[in-house]
């Protein structure tokens, strides 16, 4: 599958090919294998070629920020779902989705518990950052797997707030 993202003002192609426990990554010409490992925290470990690469990534109205190895990135997906609210910072692995805070702020109101059935698009927690309130929607069908804050509580850019985990298609 070919994804065409802007990064840092500069459109790529990538071929993304799936294989059982790692994806093969084409870029340029050049291929590399690729590893995610969920790790917590707002972040993911790329094993890419065998080298581990820790990336801390966060969503909002202009794409995906990413820090990889002292390295910031912001990423933007063409014709990406304008649906699903490009404020939400989320990313989908391996059918989990962990929604993590977008940036400091304090949790306004905690909408599920572990155990609930969610639908796509629905508000799960709303913080506020910058005086603005910030509806975090899901982006997949599923169940809440893990809450990790509670209404009144601070929380710190890219911490994990809520986890779910997709319904068997």
């Amino acid at each position: 599958m070919d994804y065409t993202y802007e990064i840092n003002g500069v459109q790529r192609t990538v071929k993304i090919d799936k294989g059982v426990d790692s994806l093969q990554a084409i870029l340029d010409e050049n291929t590399s294998t690729v590893e995610v490992i969920p790790s917590g925290n707002g972040c993911v470990i790329l094993r890419i070629d065998e080298k581990n690469h820790t990336v801390r990534y966060a969503r909002d109205d202009d794409g995906v920020h990413m820090m990889i190895s002292g390295w910031a990135f912001t990423s933007v997906e063409p014709g990406a779902d304008a649906g699903l609210g490009a404020r939400d910072a989320i990313d989908i692995i391996d059918g989990k989705q962990i929604l993590v805070a977008p940036m400091p702020g304090q949790v306004v109101k905690v909408n599920v518990k572990v155990g609930d059935k969610v639908t796509r698009k629905q508000c799960l927690i709303i913080v506020e950052a910058m005086k603005m309130e910030n509806e975090l929607n899901t982006a997949i069908d599923g169940v809440v797997t893990a809450v990790h804050v509670a209404a009144g509580q601070q929380v710190g850019a890219l911490q994990p707030l809520v986890e779910v985990t997709q319904n068997p298609e």
